[in-house]
């Protein structure tokens, strides 16, 4: 169903990394995840908002000829932050401003600024744009905080203070008119503070889930069961935990990991020497999908350090379109988005309730596991596709603008 403002087309000013289209599938490895929930969420709220954007780039990323439309986000302008750190970000920063000048100037003056996450160049505009005496209203989409609920020391945070352009944070948090939260647990820092918040873990595309119709796996029933991991190899991620753990154990089956990170190279050297571990290496997404359905478990590691209880793991819209059965973490919300047909291992005892729960999946018929697998991917579908997630969005942001509108009017009634 439509937001009721359908019919009013707030102007919209969207600060965020995606790539430039076509641009993506030459840097697979930088912010596939967030590449893509950025590039599906803003197609969708095309719909509702006249939207004009930035990206914020590692790199100056080349013109890509004939690229499909849905592969990025087309922005109006392109930011640089690379080293030297200062030098590019007071020049990204200046750049932003006089183009928000120019726009402002040319008649576009946005009612909504929405930042993906908090960054040393986007939180200055916004901190500049707090100072304007009218100025648009200010929402964050955070997707992830390594610093929200976590002491700084007081070494650290008299770097910070000394830093140019750094703004812890917790900081940060006071300027926002609304939050948008891909983890449940985020949702106290607002409340306290009192600023509406939308818990929005993220969506998926229809399109791209496979079924058993269009993707049959018939596998011999004397093949053990095999378990997968797709996505990051970073600490954070838990993968080499999950490595560690699976070989630890004696578990009938194969563990497959694809993905990107530095630790590629100790994993695929790993592998070579564990027969029960396969390396797959860095696949395109649609590759990874396919990857993902050939598995009959697929596992989502993350532990409860590096800020994880501040995101959302975004593989398990994949793992989910996939059709095949999951295994994750406590983290953020996740049972409210996979429930009760997805299997779970208490983040709390990492080590020794995984080695559990992989033993138990380990023996349980492939059939059962498909069945469970089949009833996570229509919950998904139903529940959480993008068209029905941006429709969400929209209505929170026309929320959050009304407040501005209707207080606007008191104090016009006031003062008439």
């Amino acid at each position: 169903m439509a937001p009721e403002f359908s019919q009013t087309r707030l102007k919209l000013l969207y600060l965020g990394f995606a790539f430039p289209p076509g641009v993506q599938t030459l840097y697979p490895g930088f912010n596939p995840a967030g590449h893509a929930l950025e590039t599906q969420m803003i197609g969708e709220l095309r719909a509702y908002f006249d939207i004009r954007s930035s990206g914020l780039l590692p790199f100056c990323p080349p013109s890509v000829p004939h690229a499909a439309p849905d592969s990025g986000i087309d922005h109006e302008l392109l930011l640089l932050d690379r080293p030297p750190e200062l030098f590019h970000r007071m020049r990204s920063l200046a750049r932003l401003k006089a183009q928000y000048r120019a726009w402002c100037a040319s008649g576009w003056k946005p009612d909504l600024v929405l930042v993906y996450n908090l960054s040393p160049i986007y939180n200055q505009f916004l901190l500049w744009l707090a100072r304007q005496a009218r100025h648009p209203k200010l929402l964050l989409l955070l997707l992830d905080s390594a610093q929200l609920g976590r002491p700084i020391p007081n070494l650290k945070r008299l770097r910070h203070c000394l830093k140019p352009m750094t703004t812890p944070d917790a900081a940060m948090l006071s300027h926002f008119d609304g939050c948008i939260g891909l983890s449940q647990s985020v949702e106290k820092y607002f409340r306290a503070l009192k600023t509406p918040f939308l818990w929005m873990p993220g969506g998926c595309t229809a399109s791209r889930a496979l079924t058993e119709r269009e993707f049959p796996t018939a596998v011999e029933p004397s093949i053990p069961i095999r378990f997968g991991y797709c996505g990051a190899f970073g600490a954070h991620a838990g993968v080499k935990l999950l490595i560690e753990t699976f070989l630890a154990a004696d578990i009938p089956g194969t563990l497959e990991i694809c993905g990107y990170g530095k630790s590629g190279p100790e994993f695929a050297s790993l592998a070579r020497q564990e027969p029960r571990l396969k390396f797959r290496g860095l696949l395109s997404p649609q590759e990874s999908l396919r990857f993902s359905r050939m598995c009959d478990v697929l596992v989502n590691p993350r532990p409860a350090t590096h800020g994880n209880e501040n995101n959302f793991a975004s593989k398990l819209f994949d793992y989910a379109l996939s059709g095949r059965a999951i295994l994750t973490s406590r983290l953020s919300g996740v049972e409210e988005v996979l429930g009760p047909q997805a299997y779970y291992f208490d983040p709390a005892d990492f080590s020794g309730d995984l080695r559990r729960s992989l033993l138990a999946l380990a023996g349980t018929p492939r059939a059962e596991l498909n069945r469970h697998g089949t009833a996570v991917q229509y919950r998904m579908l139903t529940e959480f596709g993008w068209p029905k997630q941006a429709a969400g969005i929209a209505q929170f942001l026309f929320e959050v603008w009304s407040r501005q509108a209707v207080a606007a009017e008191q104090l016009q009634a006031l003062a008439a």
